[in-house]
């Protein structure tokens, strides 16, 4: 089993390919990142980057949170006006039937 294994290794050892970098690849993939890092991105980019600092990000959920408060408040004063009157119509004239 062991002379088996070690057949194995020493195949699979060969069958790798062994790619050698060319001189300065490293150095070179660095300054693609940092020249890449160093030009202004797009408006998307931009406003993404704005929007998601956290003092920024922090107002907007606030601002989300008061807005959909008070849309929640509105809307139910809205449907408690209606089911007031709902129920008044009930009282007044028992035939009425709700939809």
């Amino acid at each position: 089993m062991e002379q088996a294994d070690y057949k194995l290794r020493e195949l699979l050892r060969a069958s790798r390919p062994v790619a050698e970098l060319p001189p300065g690849f490293e150095r070179k993939v660095w300054q693609r990142i940092e020249k890449r890092e160093d030009q202004p991105g797009g408006l998307v980019e931009l406003l993404s980057r704005w929007i998601l600092t956290p003092r920024i990000a922090a107002g907007a959920l606030a601002a989300v949170m008061v807005i959909s408060a008070a849309l929640g408040a509105a809307r139910g004063v809205h449907v408690g006006d209606q089911e007031a009157r709902s129920r008044y119509l009930a009282s007044v004239d028992p035939s009425h039937h709700q939809r």
